[in-house]
C-alpha cells in the first residue's frame, strides 16, 4: 500500500504532461471521423514516444525526487514501468471506448477538459 501511494505521488507530478498528450490523441482521433482507424498506428507510436520523452524529462529535472523514491525502495525502473503501463492503459481505454461507442466529440471533450481542470486546481492548491 505504501508503494502504491509513492508511485501515485510520482505519477501526480507527470500526470499533466501525459494527460495533455492523451487529450491531443483523442482530439486527433475524434476529428478523423470515419477514417479514425487509419491513424491508430500513428497515435500509438506518438503515445509511446511521448511516454518515453516525459519520463526522460522527469528523470532529468527531478533527480533529487527520484533519489527520495530510491531511498524508500522504489527504483526508477519500477516507477517507469508502473506509470507507463497505467498511462498507456488509460489512453487505450479511452480510444477503445471511442471506437466502440462513438461518444460525440463535445461530450468527450467536456469530460476530458473537466478532468484536466480538476487536476490543475488540485495541483495548484498545494
Amino acid at each position: 500500500m505504501r508503494t502504491l501511494k509513492l508511485i501515485t505521488r510520482f505519477y501526480g507530478g507527470i500526470f499533466l504532461g501525459n494527460f495533455l498528450v492523451t487529450l491531443s490523441c483523442i482530439f486527433l482521433f475524434l476529428h478523423a471521423g470515419h477514417d479514425a482507424y487509419k491513424i491508430i498506428g500513428i497515435l500509438f507510436w506518438y503515445k509511446v514516444i511521448t511516454i518515453i520523452m516525459i519520463f526522460y524529462t522527469a528523470d532529468h529535472y527531478k533527480k533529487n525526487e527520484l533519489y527520495y523514491y530510491q531511498n524508500l525502495g522504489i527504483s526508477k525502473l519500477k516507477l517507469l514501468i508502473t506509470t507507463s503501463i497505467f498511462d498507456f492503459l488509460l489512453w487505450l481505454g479511452i480510444i477503445w471506448i471511442q471506437l466502440l461507442i462513438g461518444i460525440p466529440a463535445y461530450l468527450s471533450n467536456l469530460f476530458l477538459w473537466s478532468v484536466l481542470l480538476i487536476h490543475l486546481y488540485l495541483y495548484t492548491r498545494k
